[in-house]
Order: structure tokens, then C-alpha cells, then sequence
């Protein structure tokens, strides 16, 4: 008797509820490698595209952004639990992005009226309310990029790895930009909106490519100088930094020279302070008596401020001081012929006429370039999108709520960054000093110029901001870079 196929019985196998739960894990696990590793590779990609300034690279890098977003939460629901790192961080960012959506929001016509007493049918508290919203989905972008590389930082291999990507992309960034003067005979060097003599590196504006190398500068010199890396490392280490100080010189940017000087103080400043600490605390109790003088004596703190701004200032003018004489010239040329149209000091007092007129909540995010030919007096010859000053800006765009906001966003950063600053592991600690002076260099750099709205310049700063903060696992104190 045969039995057909349809008879017989056979028995599926079941996974155990333990078995199902380690499958869980493990995909839990593989997709939170995923997200962290497209992040990383999100840092390069948004600096290719000459920084990510055109629309369409905006809105792949914004698209990305909600797409690892959807596998974080996919991730969330396989672990069946959730956690979110740094809100303290991210809630003024949060209620930013908030109030730029409500920027957009049309308003009842009693809530306003005009300056003669009627009231309007509808009114929006931007200018502009299509700009202002797409600069708050940029802003969610951004907002959502750095709560996800917070919360993926976890572990000390991948802060050291997220180090690594910002100082590889600097280095190559670099590298492009040398080349690119060295090699450059026509319009277009590999991106065909590279002319020639116009912006440095992969950007079109040189200001924008001094941002990048004096950030990763920074992070360069806080793992050399705070001692977060093995005396045999330090030589490569300190290689890549002659190459990226080499081309942020190349790039000319004024603005950069001013910030990094404040920059290099701070550095050397703290890091002397770090190493005189570390030989206190040796347990011979030897200490150089010149360790025990520097921190003491103003006036040889004074003088080495004056010997360190001598130095930057003629390496300055001896690897690119022609190329900076000749844009200073070419700039007093040009302001013979049209006065106004290139100042910044007349730009910002327009800007500043601006603020005055909507003090409290500004023109709307992105509506800069719209609101400002009112108050400027010049030939109009130059439009202007940005005030370049980003405080300025943000408080043109967003008010008084903006600022205030901005500055809670500063103060939980350096709260948050305290407790690095302090970490028993010395590559956390040199981290965290270079983040740091990474960021007051922007900080700086930023009362001059616009940069940090740039897609690619925001992401790098967010990575530091990362950096400055993540709160890793402790390991033991010893200068190393596994």
C-alpha cells in the first residue's frame, strides 16, 4: 500500500521562543551596523557634490536621512525597546525645526493687522513660506542626522571610527584641492562647475573649503597635542596635518585665518595645561620647573600668544601670501568701482535694519535673500542670499525665539562635553579637545561667514558635535589608537 503525499503528515519545525529572540537580536544588531556605516558614508557623500548646495543632491542627502531613519525604527521594533541618546542635545533642535514648520503656517486675519489698523485675510510669520519650508525639511535632516549618530556612537571603536572618516575625508579633500591648483588649465576638474581660479577643493566658495580643513585640523591636533595616540603614530598623524594645513592656506580664506589663530591658542593652551597636570601627578613627584612657571606667569602666557601669531601669520604669508595680496587687491579694486556692493560691515548693517524691523520672529528661514534689497544701499548689482554672518542671519531668519534656541543648543553642548573632557580614557579626551576647538573655530569663523548652512559643512560639524559628547564605554588611560 503506497501512501500519496497528501496523506502523510510531516512535522514543521518551530523556533523557540529563545531562538526567536536571538534571531531578533541578531537582525537588531545587523541593521544598527548598517545605519551606523551609512552614516559614516553619508559624512564623504555630502561633501563630493561641491558640498551638496544644489537642490536635487539636497534632497538625495535628505532622503537618505528619513530612509535610515525608517530603519532605525524597524531596528526599534525588533528589540522591542528604544532609547534616545543626547536629547538634552536635541530638543532645541527639535523645537528649531518646530518653529520653522510654523513659520509656514497661515494665521487667522484677526490675530494681524496692517499698519493702518485693517486687518489681512491670512498672514505667515515668513516671507517666504515655500523657502522656509524647505529649509525646515533640511533642518529635520540635520536634526535626525545627528540624534541617529549620537545614538549609533555607542561604543569606543566606532567613536574611533567616526574620527577617522572626518580626518580621511579632510585629508582627501586636501589632497583634491592641491591637485586641482596644480593641475587645473580649464573650466570644470573632474566636476564640471570647478572653473577655474573660482572657490578651492570640491567647493565653489573658498571659504567653504577653509571650514572643512580648519575642523579637521582641529581633530588632528587635539589627538597629537592631548596625547590620545601612540608616540609612533603621531608622525602620520602630524603628515596629514601638514597636508591639510597646506591647502586651508592655498584656499585664502581671511576669515579662516582669523579663527584658526584662536583656534591654535586654545590648543596649545589647554594641551600645555594637560601635560604640565600629567607630569604633577607623576609618582617620582618630578615636575620641570618651566611646567610649573607657564601656567603661572601672564606675562609669558602674553608672549607666547604674540610668538604663536607671529608664527601662523608668516607661515601664512610665506606659503600663500601672494595669491591672499592679490584677492585683497583685486576686492579694494572692486570697491573703488561700485562702493557697498562687497562690504561686509555694510551688508551687516542692513542686516542689522533687518533684525530691528522683525525683532522677534524674523523674516522666516530661508527668506533671507527676499527681505533684505529693502534695507541694503547699494548699486544691486550683487544679490545677496545670505548675511554672511550666520548669528546675524539666524537672527534675521528666526528672531529672538531662534537665537535663544541657538544658544540652548550651545550651553547642552558644552555641558554635555564636560563629562569627555574629563574621561579617564586618554583617546576620548584628546577627541573631545580637538571636537571642541573644531567647533570654536566654526564658532568664530562663523561671525564672518555663512558656511555652516552648507549641507556638507553642517554634517561635519554635527560629526564633532558627536565627537564632543558621545558618551562611549570608559577604557583604561593609556594614549593609544588601536
Amino acid at each position: 500500500m503506497v501512501r500519496s503525499p497528501s496523506s502523510s503528515s510531516f512535522k514543521v519545525p518551530m523556533l523557540s521562543k529563545q531562538a526567536s529572540r536571538g534571531l531578533l537580536e541578531w537582525s537588531a544588531k545587523l541593521l544598527d551596523k548598517v545605519v551606523f556605516s551609512c552614516l559614516l558614508g553619508l559624512i564623504v557623500l555630502t561633501s563630493i557634490p561641491y558640498g551638496t548646495v544644489e537642490p536635487w543632491w539636497e534632497a538625495v542627502f535628505e532622503c537618505a536621512i528619513f530612509g535610515l531613519t525608517a530603519l532605525w525604527i524597524f531596528e526599534v521594533l525588533l528589540r522591542g525597546s528604544w532609547q534616545v541618546k543626547g536629547l538634552s542635545i536635541l530638543l532645541p533642535l527639535i523645537i528649531i525645526t518646530t518653529y520653522a514648520f510654523a513659520q509656514t503656517v497661515e494665521l487667522p486675519g484677526s490675530w494681524l493687522a496692517t499698519g493702518n489698523g485693517q486687518s489681512v485675510s491670512y498672514h505667515t510669520l515668513s516671507i517666504d513660506p515655500y523657502q522656509t519650508y524647505l529649509t525646515a525639511v533640511k533642518t529635520l535632516a540635520l536634526t535626525l542626522f545627528l540624534g541617529l549618530l549620537l545614538l549609533h556612537t555607542s561604543t569606543p571603536k566606532r567613536l574611533r571610527w567616526l574620527v577617522r572618516v572626518v580626518i580621511g575625508l579632510g585629508l582627501a579633500s586636501a589632497l583634491f584641492g592641491i591637485l586641482r591648483q596644480l593641475l587645473q588649465t580649464t573650466d570644470g576638474f573632474l566636476l564640471p562647475y570647478l572653473f577655474k581660479g573660482d572657490g578651492y577643493g570640491q567647493f565653489i566658495y573658498h571659504n567653504a573649503f577653509s571650514y572643512l580643513m580648519e575642523m579637521v585640523f582641529a581633530l588632528l591636533a587635539g589627538l597629537v597635542l592631548g596625547g590620545g595616540i601612540r608616540r609612533d603614530r603621531a608622525l602620520i598623524y602630524m603628515s596629514i596635518g601638514l597636508f591639510v594645513w597646506t591647502a586651508f592656506v592655498f584656499s585664502n580664506s581671511r576669515g579662516g585665518v582669523i579663527s584658526f589663530m584662536c583656534q591654535a591658542v586654545f590648543l596649545l593652551f589647554v594641551s600645555l595645561s594637560w601635560y604640565s597636570a600629567r607630569w604633577s601627578s607623576r609618582e617620582d613627584g618630578r615636575r620641570h620647573p618651566w611646567l610649573t612657571f607657564i601656567p603661572s606667569s601672564p606675562l609669558l602666557r602674553i608672549s607666547l600668544i604674540v610668538l604663536i601669531l607671529g608664527a601662523l601669520a608668516a607661515s601664512v604669508l610665506w606659503m600663500g601670501g601672494e595669491r591672499l595680496l592679490d584677492r585683497l587687491k583685486e576686492e579694494q579694486e572692486f570697491r573703488q568701482v561700485a562702493p557697498g556692493d562687497t562690504r561686509r560691515v555694510d551688508l551687516w548693517r542692513a542686516s542689522w535694519m533687518l533684525i530691528k524691523h522683525q525683532p522677534w520672529t524674523g523674516v522666516g528661514f530661508g527668506a533671507y535673500f527676499l527681505a533684505i534689497p529693502e534695507y541694503q544701499i547699494a548699486s544691486g548689482r550683487l544679490k545677496f542670499d545670505q548675511a554672511h554672518n550666520d548669528y546675524l542671519d539666524l537672527a534675521a531668519s528666526g528672531g529672538v525665539v531662534a537665537v535663544g534656541l541657538a544658544g540652548w543648543f550651545i550651553v547642552m553642548v558644552i555641558r554635555r562635553a564636560r563629562s569627555s573632557w574629563g574621561s579617564v580614557d586618554a583617546y576620548r579626551r584628546a577627541a573631545c579637545l580637538g571636537a571642541v576647538a573644531g567647533i570654536l573655530d566654526v564658532g568664530v569663523h562663523s561671525i564672518l561667514d555663512f558656511c555652516l548652512q552648507l549641507t556638507s559643512i553642517a554634517v561635519v560639524f554635527a560629526a564633532l558635535v558627536v565627537i564632543a559628547v558621545a558618551r562611549v564605554e570608559a577604557v583604561p588611560d593609556e594614549p593609544k589608537d588601536e
